[in-house]
């Protein structure tokens, strides 16, 4: 099998991840929900969504509230799934932001907290800890995805179904 093959057909993991990552924002305040995990992940600024089908193929939400606009929720009910989205993790103090793809699960363009170091080793050696330290609040977030999704697949599916509608309502209710 080739390897564009495979990314296809793993493509839907990384649609849903961001989309739990989405809810999770909305939910549970974008806690991951791990003991003595304080972090928080949201989507924030900008959201691309995607479909096979219909006349709209991409949607590209930015500036504002994407993640909460009457349009994005109306894009997620017609089945659009989410291809890309800037997150926001935030720990105590430190701030990042970065791109993520749901393709491959890449991450583009990682804003890291600011380093208090005062010579050159010193920033390096900070800014290594911190790309790390970004990446690893999302591989835990990672984990606990997968580890939710396979428990209970329908379960986790309705949940996510539910989400899309309520906001749905409530982004028309706004309006």
């Amino acid at each position: 099998m080739k390897t564009v093959e495979l990314i296809e057909q793993g493509r839907f993991l990384g649609e849903e991840f961001l989309l739990w990552l989405w809810m999770r924002g909305f939910t549970n305040g974008g806690t991951s929900g791990q003991d003595g995990d304080t972090s928080a992940c949201f989507i924030h600024d900008e959201v691309v969504l995607v479909s096979e089908w219909g006349d709209v193929k991409e949607l590209s939400l930015r500036k504002g509230n994407p993640q909460e606009s009457r349009e994005a929720f109306e894009a997620l009910s017609r089945g659009m799934r989410p291809n890309k989205a800037k997150l926001h993790i935030i720990s105590g103090d430190l701030e990042w932001a970065f791109m993520l793809g749901a393709t491959q699960l890449d991450v583009a363009a990682m804003k890291l907290p600011p380093t208090q170091a005062k010579d050159l080793h010193g920033r390096l050696s900070d800014r290594m800890f911190l790309l790390e330290e970004g990446i690893a609040h999302l591989e835990r977030r990672f984990a606990l995805f997968l580890e939710r999704r396979a428990k209970d697949s329908d379960s986790f599916k309705g949940d996510l179904v539910a989400w899309i509608k309520d906001g749905l309502v409530t982004s028309k209710n706004l309006q």
